[in-house]
């Protein structure tokens, strides 16, 4: 580093903690003021708050630890943002649905531009804080996704399992890189009516997720560093670049269904919708109508891929389990793959599927909230600007509602001893509604899609396979790890080996043979779209012109 830049680098650092060290006593002052509590939690290093034992991997750990001692609501700080942890579904439904009035802000991430919008970039639908361009995104992007959700997404999903048992008999040991395209087929199809287009929306979701996540880029941690100015930081020159590719990756999609309708050939799909200018929800054009659609793509790849790869973990090291799904299916599915119509009769399959989002949530932080007045909660004094984190992983380890929280109990959903046990068994239980899909006017507007992907997914796959433990060079089953995984802000379990085996050989058959048909009925009304749009359009303009 230049000695220019060290200057520029220890004067915003300087700057930063005495910002941080004004804001502090301007705390101390309001909870005088008030006669109110600080909340309870940790000691604090002056501007440093506990930064320094903070661990980037497995954050949410160090957190349910502090929450022991501390309770379910406390409080700590990383250099200068002021948080309130809550490990307890009752203060979260407190505060961040009874109030979320004034508790259903987002606080500012680091290092993306303008994530907020509050200077208008209309970019990232979950970022954004309260305020015009969220509340008509929010209501954008629920009417389109309805619409998906009644049609039963169209067959996609449906066409997209039966890829995915296919492309598991042909090339088993890619699995992971085929787990994560299923869930971008089908975001891809139904946002721009191209599967092609999954792996690189795969990867620009990855890309966006690491860079608004806390293991991310170290200016989500030493956040003055994001300050430096522009020609000399390198954090917001890899930003930049990444951001202008995925903003121009969007707005070329919508172009190109534009460019298709035009012609008579764009089928359907959400940006179609948006073109034909009959549902546009009050959005100001195609930048932000470009970036909508585009973050529906994307979040609905993290929202299925996560508990897919949880759950395949979960099946290997519970064979038990994987066995009672099957018996259950093959009752119920009379030797056919599940479909939408079967949940309410596979309540084993669905007990499943919940308890490896309860077991391995998705999101264990959360996704923080961000105070928009004074509050007081308990007698507690909490600031205006206060980061609200909603602590998941504590949520799903309560032991009075889940006892035996860290091992694998599908039975809890199931029998009537356990107090999560619901009635009616069609019904219950669902992944409806979870914790990890965020609370109040901040819930998830895909809970729909993920409960029907990774029923799908997940049901169709037992019913083609059994999952097993892969044999090393030596002979020797492969253990898979079920504690190792990414610490970004959505994880994923470390790479794992496993092995696909087909159930029976009239089962390979029949997944081949539903792969071919469902294949080539897609081929074929492409076919047919593409000609009958050739005729209406095409061959007229050449009659006139002859």
């Amino acid at each position: 580093m230049q000695p220019l830049t060290l200057v520029v680098a220890a004067v915003a650092l300087v700057g930063f903690g005495l910002l941080s060290l004004f804001n502090a006593l301007q705390r101390r002052q309001a909870w005088h003021k008030n006669k109110a509590s600080e909340p309870p939690g940790p000691a604090l290093v002056p501007w440093i708050g506990r930064i320094h034992d903070l661990p980037v991997e497995y954050m949410w750990t160090k957190f349910k630890e502090w929450s022991d001692v501390y309770g379910p609501l406390y409080r700590t700080q990383m250099l200068g943002d002021y948080f309130i942890i809550i490990a307890d579904e009752k203060v979260a439904e407190d505060l961040l649905v009874k109030r979320g009035k004034i508790y259903s802000d987002r606080p500012q991430i680091r290092s993306l531009f303008d994530p907020k919008s509050t200077n208008g970039s209309m970019e990232y639908l979950p970022l954004m804080g309260k305020n015009e361009y969220w509340a008509r995104q929010r209501k954008f992007t629920h009417a389109y996704l309805m619409e998906a959700t009644n049609a039963r997404y169209y067959g996609t999903v449906y066409h997209e399992a039966k890829r995915w048992n296919m492309r598991l008999l042909t090339d088993p040991d890619n699995f992971a890189f085929y787990l994560e395209d299923f869930s971008s087929k089908v975001a891809c199809q139904l946002t721009w009516d191209d599967p092609n287009l999954s792996e690189y929306c795969t990867k620009s979701a990855w890309g966006l997720l690491t860079q608004m996540s806390p293991a991310g880029p170290i200016t989500n941690v030493v956040t003055p560093l994001w300050h430096l100015p522009f020609p000399i930081n390198p954090w917001k020159i890899a930003e930049r670049k990444r951001h202008d590719e995925q903003q121009a990756w969007w707005m070329e999609r919508l172009l190109s269904v534009r460019a298709q309708m035009a012609k008579g050939q764009a089928r359907p799909s959400f940006t179609r919708t948006y073109l034909e200018g009959e549902k546009t929800g009050g959005l100001s054009g195609d930048y932000e109508a470009s970036s909508a659609i585009g973050m529906m793509a994307l979040v609905a790849i993290f929202t299925v891929a996560g508990p897919l790869y949880y759950f395949l973990l979960a099946m290997v090291v519970h064979p038990e389990w994987q066995k009672r799904v099957q018996e259950e299916i093959d009752e119920q599915c009379k030797g056919r793959m599940p479909e939408l119509t079967d949940m309410p009769n596979l309540p084993v399959l669905r007990a499943c599927i919940k308890e490896t989002m309860r077991w391995r949530p998705n999101v264990p932080t959360g996704v923080a909230h961000e105070l928009m007045e004074d509050d007081f909660y308990n007698g507690y004094f909490i600031p205006k600007g206060t980061r609200i984190l909603p602590l998941d992983y504590a949520f799903l380890r309560n032991e009075k509602k889940y006892p035996d929280p860290e091992n694998f109990r599908p039975e809890r959903w199931l029998e009537q001893s356990w107090p999560t046990y619901q009635e009616p068994l069609s019904q219950y239980p669902t992944i409806m509604g979870m914790t990890s899909f965020g609370w109040g006017q901040r819930a998830c507007l895909g809970q729909s899609l993920t409960r029907d992907e990774t029923f799908v997914a997940c049901g169709g796959l037992l019913w083609a396979y059994n999952l097993v433990r892969k044999k090393g060079p030596d002979g020797k089953l492969i253990e898979p790890s079920i504690h190792k995984s990414n610490s970004l802000l959505i994880v994923k379990p470390d790479p794992y080996e496993m092995a696909f085996e087909p159930r029976s050989e009239s089962r390979r058959q029949e997944i081949i043979s539903q792969w071919e048909e469902s294949n080539a009925n897609d081929i074929a009304e492409r076919k047919a779209f593409a000609e009958a749009a050739e005729k209406a359009y095409v061959a007229p303009a050449l009659e006139v012109a002859a």
